[in-house]
Order: C-alpha cells, then sequence, then structure tokens
C-alpha cells in the first residue's frame, strides 16, 4: 500500500501536498501523522467537502505499507508513529519539500527537493507537467498551501514559480477567497 503523510502539526501546505500525491499516486491512503494547526481543523470544519479522504493514524496498518511518501518534510523526527517504517529495508520511500537538505534529511529514492515557496507549488508543477487536471477543491488546496507558505506571495523566500503554480490554478477553478 502506498502511505502518504506530512508533518506533525499540519499546516495548509500540508494539506494542499496531500492532496496533489493523491492524483499522483492513485489509490495512496492520506493521512495526518499528528494534529493540525488551528487555521487548518478550522478550515476543515467549515468546508469538509474540499477535503481528500484521509484515514486516522492510528487506523493505518504500518505492516502493509510498501512505499511511504512524505510531502512537506523530511526529518523522521516529524512525522510521528511513521518513522518506524523507516527501519524497514524492504520501504519504497518518496519525499517531496521545499525546505532545504540537512544532515538530518531522509535518504529518499525518489519525489522531489527543490527551493521553492511551498511544497504545494513543486506538487502543482508535477501535475501541470504529467498533464494531470486538478479538481476545483484540488487547486483550492493547492493554492491555500501556497498562500500560507509564501505569506500570500509577499515574503522573501517566494519565487516565480509559486506565481506561475498559483495562476495555473486559478485557472483550473481554485477559489481564491478561502485563502482568507
Amino acid at each position: 500500500m502506498n502511505l502518504v503523510i506530512s508533518h506533525l502539526n499540519a499546516d495548509f501546505d500540508c494539506l494542499g501536498s496531500l492532496a496533489a500525491a493523491a492524483r499522483l499516486y492513485p489509490g495512496a491512503q492520506l493521512c495526518f501523522p499528528g494534529s493540525q494547526e488551528k487555521n487548518l481543523r478550522d478550515f476543515s470544519a467549515r468546508h469538509p467537502e474540499l477535503l481528500p479522504p484521509l484515514v486516522r493514524a492510528k487506523e493505518v496498518d504500518l505492516a502493509a505499507v510498501t512505499c511511504l511518501i512524505v510531502v512537506d518534510c523530511q526529518q523522521a523526527s516529524r512525522i510521528g508513529r511513521f518513522a518506524e517504517l523507516l527501519e524497514r529495508p524492504e520501504l519504497t520511500l518518496h519525499v517531496y519539500d521545499h525546505h532545504p537538505r540537512s544532515a538530518d534529511s531522509l535518504q529518499a529514492s525518489g519525489g522531489l527537493i527543490r527551493p521553492a515557496g511551498a511544497t504545494a507549488t513543486i506538487m502543482t508543477g508535477l501535475l501541470r507537467e504529467r498533464g494531470l487536471e486538478p479538481t476545483a477543491a484540488e487547486a483550492t488546496l493547492l493554492l491555500l498551501g501556497i498562500h500560507e507558505d509564501t505569506g500570500r506571495l509577499l515574503f522573501p523566500t517566494t519565487t516565480p514559480e509559486d506565481y506561475r503554480a498559483a495562476a495555473w490554478l486559478l485557472e483550473r477553478g481554485a477559489r481564491l477567497h478561502l485563502a482568507d
């Protein structure tokens, strides 16, 4: 089974990246390894129709996981109980992240780590490259991730790629007014 997770105390970048990973890995289970930030919990309560199907961390059968996909994170210390999967030599590990590599970065066999304002930007680029059209809900979640991690495209870490990704998502029905 393919399992997509993010980091503990998940934010909108995690949620948008999870939604995109579901398109890149059809049939994968999506899971937050721990809690979510308050603004994400509040949004989820107001807009449950936009959320991709998620499983609870305690409901995941770790023995069934053959490929672990980690988004918006590359440290074992930030993925909760799923870190124990990393000890299995037969596990396939893919990591997608916009943060710089560090000494404690996971050693993955796949995925993509490169500078961008948000992991959602990287995931949007992959959808676009592969000709995978996001639904309006997925586009909205990705745009929310970009907006949050780039400070509404104003942080100094914002890249031209972030702007291109945001424009592409708007063209696919992202609901910008939900990025409040």
